[in-house]
Protein backbone atom coordinates (compact mmCIF):
# COMPACT_ATOMS: atom_id res chain seq x y z
CA UNK A 1 0.00 0.00 0.00
CA UNK A 2 1.49 3.33 -1.06
CA UNK A 3 0.46 6.42 0.91
CA UNK A 4 1.27 10.12 0.60
CA UNK A 5 1.02 12.28 3.73
CA UNK A 6 0.69 16.07 3.71
CA UNK A 7 -0.08 18.59 6.45
CA UNK A 8 0.15 22.20 7.54
CA UNK A 9 -0.26 23.97 4.22
CA UNK A 10 -2.18 26.67 6.12
CA UNK A 11 -3.75 27.90 2.90
CA UNK A 12 -4.99 31.43 3.43
CA UNK A 13 -7.26 31.89 0.43
CA UNK A 14 -7.34 32.26 -3.35
CA UNK A 15 -4.35 34.64 -3.44
CA UNK A 16 -2.05 32.32 -1.49
CA UNK A 17 0.66 31.09 -3.95
CA UNK A 18 0.80 27.79 -2.04
CA UNK A 19 -2.76 27.09 -3.14
CA UNK A 20 -1.89 26.85 -6.85
CA UNK A 21 1.20 24.78 -6.07
CA UNK A 22 -0.78 22.37 -3.92
CA UNK A 23 -3.43 21.98 -6.62
CA UNK A 24 -0.74 21.01 -9.14
CA UNK A 25 0.75 18.55 -6.67
CA UNK A 26 -2.59 16.87 -5.96
CA UNK A 27 -3.37 16.65 -9.67
CA UNK A 28 0.03 15.01 -10.25
CA UNK A 29 -0.60 12.16 -7.82
CA UNK A 30 -0.98 8.73 -9.35
CA UNK A 31 -0.05 5.18 -8.49
CA UNK A 32 -0.88 5.64 -4.81
CA UNK A 33 -3.59 4.05 -2.69
CA UNK A 34 -4.30 6.91 -0.31
CA UNK A 35 -3.67 10.55 0.44
CA UNK A 36 -3.59 11.23 4.17
CA UNK A 37 -4.09 14.88 5.15
CA UNK A 38 -2.83 15.34 8.71
CA UNK A 39 -4.67 18.57 9.43
CA UNK A 40 -4.27 22.31 8.91
CA UNK A 41 -4.39 22.01 5.15
CA UNK A 42 -6.47 25.19 5.41
CA UNK A 43 -5.70 28.10 7.67
CA UNK A 44 -9.41 28.11 8.41
CA UNK A 45 -12.19 25.64 7.73
CA UNK A 46 -15.14 24.84 9.93
CA UNK A 47 -18.35 23.10 8.97
CA UNK A 48 -20.06 24.21 5.79
CA UNK A 49 -18.75 27.79 5.71
CA UNK A 50 -19.65 28.96 2.20
CA UNK A 51 -16.93 31.65 2.09
CA UNK A 52 -14.23 29.12 2.97
CA UNK A 53 -15.65 26.73 0.37
CA UNK A 54 -15.49 29.42 -2.33
CA UNK A 55 -11.98 30.58 -1.39
CA UNK A 56 -10.59 27.05 -1.40
CA UNK A 57 -12.55 25.77 -4.39
CA UNK A 58 -9.50 24.93 -6.61
CA UNK A 59 -8.12 22.63 -3.91
CA UNK A 60 -11.52 21.05 -3.29
CA UNK A 61 -11.91 20.36 -7.00
CA UNK A 62 -8.45 18.78 -7.19
CA UNK A 63 -9.31 16.54 -4.23
CA UNK A 64 -12.57 15.57 -5.96
CA UNK A 65 -10.52 14.58 -9.01
CA UNK A 66 -8.31 12.43 -6.82
CA UNK A 67 -11.36 10.72 -5.38
CA UNK A 68 -12.66 10.00 -8.89
CA UNK A 69 -9.36 8.25 -9.63
CA UNK A 70 -10.17 5.83 -6.83
CA UNK A 71 -7.54 7.21 -4.45
CA UNK A 72 -8.73 7.15 -0.85
CA UNK A 73 -8.64 10.44 1.06
CA UNK A 74 -8.15 10.26 4.83
CA UNK A 75 -8.48 13.55 6.71
CA UNK A 76 -7.29 14.06 10.28
CA UNK A 77 -8.71 17.35 11.50
CA UNK A 78 -6.25 19.92 12.84
CA UNK A 79 -6.50 22.98 15.02
CA UNK A 80 -7.25 25.23 12.02
CA UNK A 81 -9.65 22.91 10.17
CA UNK A 82 -12.36 20.95 11.93
CA UNK A 83 -16.02 19.95 11.69
CA UNK A 84 -15.23 19.28 8.05
CA UNK A 85 -18.84 19.01 7.00
CA UNK A 86 -20.72 17.01 4.41
CA UNK A 87 -18.54 18.02 1.46
CA UNK A 88 -15.59 15.89 2.55
CA UNK A 89 -17.67 12.88 3.55
CA UNK A 90 -20.37 12.92 0.86
CA UNK A 91 -18.67 14.56 -2.13
CA UNK A 92 -15.11 13.37 -1.66
CA UNK A 93 -16.03 10.09 0.08
CA UNK A 94 -13.24 10.94 2.49
CA UNK A 95 -12.68 9.26 5.82
CA UNK A 96 -12.69 12.15 8.33
CA UNK A 97 -11.45 11.87 11.91
CA UNK A 98 -11.59 14.67 14.50
CA UNK A 99 -8.81 13.35 16.73
CA UNK A 100 -6.96 10.20 15.68
CA UNK A 101 -7.29 7.11 13.52
CA UNK A 102 -5.69 3.67 13.55
CA UNK A 103 -4.93 2.65 9.96
CA UNK A 104 -4.26 -0.98 9.07
CA UNK A 105 -1.53 -1.14 6.44
CA UNK A 106 -0.30 -4.48 5.12
CA UNK A 107 -0.94 -6.18 8.46
CA UNK A 108 0.56 -3.34 10.49
CA UNK A 109 -1.10 -0.58 12.49
CA UNK A 110 -0.36 3.11 12.02
CA UNK A 111 -1.55 5.73 14.49
CA UNK A 112 -2.51 8.95 12.68
CA UNK A 113 -3.27 12.33 14.21
CA UNK A 114 -2.65 16.01 13.64
CA UNK A 115 -0.98 16.14 17.04
CA UNK A 116 -2.34 19.32 18.63
CA UNK A 117 -4.12 17.31 21.34
CA UNK A 118 -0.95 15.57 22.54
CA UNK A 119 0.20 18.23 25.01
CA UNK A 120 -2.64 20.70 25.58
CA UNK A 121 -2.58 23.53 28.08
CA UNK A 122 -5.78 23.94 30.11
CA UNK A 123 -6.59 27.12 28.16
CA UNK A 124 -6.11 25.49 24.79
CA UNK A 125 -8.16 22.47 25.89
CA UNK A 126 -11.12 24.74 26.65
CA UNK A 127 -10.67 26.71 23.41
CA UNK A 128 -10.48 23.52 21.35
CA UNK A 129 -13.63 22.17 22.99
CA UNK A 130 -15.49 25.45 22.36
CA UNK A 131 -14.59 25.50 18.65
CA UNK A 132 -16.15 22.07 18.24
CA UNK A 133 -19.24 22.81 20.34
CA UNK A 134 -22.85 23.72 19.53
CA UNK A 135 -22.19 27.09 21.16
CA UNK A 136 -19.61 27.91 18.49
CA UNK A 137 -22.09 26.74 15.87
CA UNK A 138 -24.62 29.21 17.23
CA UNK A 139 -22.06 32.03 17.21
CA UNK A 140 -21.14 31.15 13.63
CA UNK A 141 -24.77 31.34 12.61
CA UNK A 142 -25.12 34.81 14.13
CA UNK A 143 -21.89 36.12 12.59
CA UNK A 144 -22.69 34.65 9.14
CA UNK A 145 -20.07 32.81 7.04
CA UNK A 146 -18.40 36.07 5.97
CA UNK A 147 -18.14 37.29 9.56
CA UNK A 148 -16.68 33.98 10.74
CA UNK A 149 -14.13 34.08 7.90
CA UNK A 150 -12.99 37.62 8.81
CA UNK A 151 -12.68 36.70 12.49
CA UNK A 152 -10.70 33.57 11.64
CA UNK A 153 -8.26 35.57 9.51
CA UNK A 154 -7.62 37.97 12.40
CA UNK A 155 -7.09 35.12 14.87
CA UNK A 156 -4.74 33.34 12.49
CA UNK A 157 -2.50 36.40 12.29
CA UNK A 158 -2.12 36.25 16.07
CA UNK A 159 -1.30 32.54 16.19
CA UNK A 160 2.14 31.52 17.35
CA UNK A 161 5.15 31.58 15.09
CA UNK A 162 6.61 28.17 14.25
CA UNK A 163 10.34 28.65 14.72
CA UNK A 164 12.58 27.44 17.51
CA UNK A 165 9.45 27.01 19.62
CA UNK A 166 8.41 24.11 17.43
CA UNK A 167 11.20 21.86 18.71
CA UNK A 168 9.67 21.33 22.21
CA UNK A 169 6.36 20.55 20.49
CA UNK A 170 8.03 17.95 18.29
CA UNK A 171 9.79 16.50 21.33
CA UNK A 172 6.38 15.99 22.95
CA UNK A 173 5.09 14.32 19.80
CA UNK A 174 8.10 11.95 19.70
CA UNK A 175 7.61 11.03 23.36
CA UNK A 176 3.93 10.36 22.74
CA UNK A 177 4.79 8.26 19.67
CA UNK A 178 7.24 6.19 21.69
CA UNK A 179 4.53 5.38 24.23
CA UNK A 180 2.02 4.42 21.53
CA UNK A 181 4.56 2.11 19.91
CA UNK A 182 5.69 0.50 23.18
CA UNK A 183 2.34 0.30 24.97
CA UNK A 184 -0.23 0.03 22.18
CA UNK A 185 1.72 -1.98 19.61
CA UNK A 186 1.65 0.49 16.73
CA UNK A 187 4.31 0.00 14.08
CA UNK A 188 4.30 3.70 13.21
CA UNK A 189 2.94 6.96 14.56
CA UNK A 190 2.49 9.72 11.97
CA UNK A 191 1.65 13.22 13.16
CA UNK A 192 2.13 16.83 12.06
CA UNK A 193 1.45 20.12 13.93
CA UNK A 194 5.08 20.89 14.89
CA UNK A 195 6.10 21.71 11.29
CA UNK A 196 9.29 19.72 11.97
CA UNK A 197 9.88 17.09 9.28
CA UNK A 198 11.52 13.88 10.35
CA UNK A 199 11.55 10.09 10.48
CA UNK A 200 12.75 8.61 13.76
CA UNK A 201 13.19 5.06 14.97
CA UNK A 202 11.39 4.64 18.28
CA UNK A 203 11.82 1.14 19.70
CA UNK A 204 10.11 -1.34 17.38
CA UNK A 205 8.45 1.36 15.30
CA UNK A 206 8.75 4.80 13.76
CA UNK A 207 7.60 8.32 14.46
CA UNK A 208 7.23 10.23 11.20
CA UNK A 209 6.24 13.83 10.51
CA UNK A 210 5.87 15.24 6.98
CA UNK A 211 6.69 18.76 8.14
CA UNK A 212 4.74 21.66 6.68
CA UNK A 213 3.64 21.81 3.06
CA UNK A 214 3.89 25.59 3.56
CA UNK A 215 7.65 25.02 3.95
CA UNK A 216 8.64 24.50 0.30
CA UNK A 217 6.22 21.68 -0.46
CA UNK A 218 7.29 19.12 2.12
CA UNK A 219 5.47 15.79 2.24
CA UNK A 220 5.94 12.19 3.37
CA UNK A 221 5.67 8.92 1.44
CA UNK A 222 5.14 5.39 2.69
CA UNK A 223 5.97 2.96 -0.12
CA UNK A 224 4.71 -0.21 1.52
CA UNK A 225 7.95 -0.81 3.38
CA UNK A 226 9.70 2.42 4.34
CA UNK A 227 8.98 6.10 4.94
CA UNK A 228 10.79 8.85 3.06
CA UNK A 229 10.59 12.64 3.11
CA UNK A 230 10.14 14.53 -0.14
CA UNK A 231 9.84 18.08 -1.45
CA UNK A 232 7.69 18.72 -4.48
CA UNK A 233 9.51 20.65 -7.15
CA UNK A 234 6.83 20.65 -9.83
CA UNK A 235 6.26 23.80 -11.82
Amino acid sequence: MKIVFIADAHLKGPDDPNLKTLVKFIESLHGIDALVILGDLFDFWTGGNSVAHRNYLPVLESLAGLSRKGIKIIYLEGNHDFSMGDFFVNRLKASVHPDSFALDVDGKRMYLSHGDAVAMTPGYRLWRRFLRSRAFGAVSFILTPAGVWKSAVRLSRRSRNYGKGSLPIDSSLREFAKKMIMNEGFSAVVMAHSHVAGIHREGAGYYANPGAWADAGRYLVYDGKDFRLERWKGA
